[in-house]
């Protein structure tokens, strides 16, 4: 017999990190580890979510002259003769 399922809401932990208190016992909003996260999507000005921005450049080498790369997109090249 196939097990029912069931819906639950799983808050996003705005209030951060907090590893003084057990796993189970954690206050609410809370996480025992997040990485590179916080509360306020800067983008927006909203509360939902966002990544930290990095401290410094992943890569130093320029692609093509030295105007800075602004999108990446793929491209496909048809040729018609």
């Amino acid at each position: 017999m196939p097990t029912k399922q069931k819906d639950f809401t799983l808050p996003f932990p705005l209030k951060g990190v907090n590893r003084n208190i057990a796993i189970g016992t954690q206050p609410s909003l809370t996480s025992v580890d997040m990485l590179n996260v916080r509360p306020l999507d800067v983008l927006e000005n909203r509360i939902r979510g966002g990544q930290r921005p990095g401290l410094k450049k992943q890569f130093s080498d320029c692609i093509g002259d030295s105007k800075p790369v602004v999108i990446i997109d793929q491209v496909t090249v048809v040729e018609v003769s």
